[in-house]
């Protein structure tokens, strides 16, 4: 059943799902090598249409990507963004919202740094997720004595499309110190993994580092308490009243203490502020797993995945019924409780999609009640030899 609260991805692999399937005692085992050809076969078409369209898709790219040797050309960049989108949306991959930006901006997980990300200097932005997932971690305090195991939500996957401004909108707005120069023109696609909700904006090239309000607090809190301090209690010596039993002497001994500890703590925030920026890198260094057009490739390469893995998963159930009558709410909820149990994964299955791929391959039936039913195997497998033997007729 469709819910806004789970994720449409299958985040296991097609191989992972064809071995639970195929090994599990489910298929019988007469119809188990009939079944086993009509997954190749439909991974050999999928793979061969998928194809076409990242071909389709790096011929669009090429004057924009910032990796070629020619300076990049983006002004023609919305058709294939477009066909990007819907690519993605294929593979079941889901817009970032602006409130899970302002949320991620807001906050901090990993990372307890704060980050400005200079938004305007961005002519196009685009966030895609596919999958969340929770990541455990260990926090220390108390000078590393105390451990706390944590839970990170996360994003399985994240692409970023960006373009920043011309050379000029940066003069225009005297930020030339911000202008990220020419190698910066161009789409830039990236591709990571496993990126923290919280820290989502580690990921952008163009932040500032912001001193936190608690970093605010401990350096300002003790320097404002410790002159308030001071003027209230030795202004008057320092205007020239008597002094009592106050010196100088003692006026200079606090001073120097309070300045002394404001500058312990502001030169522990920058230590902590330096060693979270070389994490920060470290940790994009591992988390990229793309850039631009080899984005392009893994794009195509999940989206086919998650193609193949839903047609196959409503065949394969159709296929082995036996006394069952399915109809699409029914399929659908047997695939969920399948995935549940063998994956530990609570997926929103795409079962109007599924069973729209397997009636365009004409492999299914839908009766008057409601009713699914497939083609049997054998005839399966010669609709799919026929409809392999068609992609070219020249």
């Amino acid at each position: 059943m469709a819910s806004s609260n789970r994720q449409q991805y299958i985040p296991v692999s097609r191989t992972q799902v064809k071995s639970r399937l195929f090994q599990s005692g489910m298929v019988p085992d007469d119809i188990l090598p009939g079944l086993e050809k009509v997954s190749n076969m439909m991974e050999a078409i999928w793979h061969h249409s998928m194809h076409s369209e990242l071909e389709h898709l790096k011929s669009l790219y090429e004057d924009m990507d910032p990796d070629q040797i020619r300076t990049p050309d983006t002004g023609n960049s919305e058709p294939f963004l477009e066909i990007l989108d819907e690519t993605l949306q294929n593979g079941n991959w889901e817009e970032i919202s602006q409130d899970e930006l302002n949320e991620a901006l807001a906050g901090e997980d990993v990372f307890p740094i704060s980050l400005d990300v200079r938004f305007d200097e961005l002519a196009t932005l685009r966030l895609y997720k596919l999958g969340e997932l929770t990541v455990p971690d260990v926090r220390t305090s108390w000078f590393g004595l105390k451990k706390q195991e944590v839970t990170i939500e996360s994003f399985d996957r994240v692409i970023q499309i960006l373009e920043f401004h011309e050379e000029k909108w940066f003069r225009d707005k005297k930020r030339m110190k911000h202008y990220p120069g020419e190698n910066a023109t161009g789409l830039h696609l990236r591709l990571f993994k496993t990126v923290p909700k919280l820290d989502l904006e580690t990921i952008f090239p163009n932040t500032t580092p912001m001193m936190r309000y608690i970093d605010k607090i401990k350096i300002g809190a003790p320097l404002i308490g410790g002159l308030v301090t001071l003027g209230l209690k030795f202004g008057p010596v320092l205007f020239g009243a008597e002094s009592g039993d106050t010196s100088m002497a003692v006026i200079g001994g606090l001073s120097t203490a309070l300045g002394t500890y404001v500058l312990k703590s502001y030169l522990s925030y920058q230590k902590t502020r330096e060693r979270y920026l070389a994490q920060v890198s470290k940790d994009l260094y591992f988390k990229g797993q793309a850039n631009n057009a080899a984005v392009l490739n893994m794009i195509v390469d999940l989206a086919e995945e998650q193609e193949v893995k839903e047609a196959l998963l409503a065949y394969t159930f159709l296929q082995t019924s036996n006394d069952k009558q399915y109809n699409q709410e029914s399929l659908d909820d047997e695939i969920e409780d399948w995935l549940r149990e063998n994956f530990g994964f609570d997926v929103d299955f795409e079962v109007d999609d599924a069973l729209g791929k397997l009636e365009e391959m004409r492999l299914l039936f839908k009766e008057s009640d409601g009713h699914l039913s497939v083609t049997p195997i054998d005839e399966a497998l010669s609709i799919l030899d026929d409809y392999w033997d068609n992609i070219y007729d020249y």
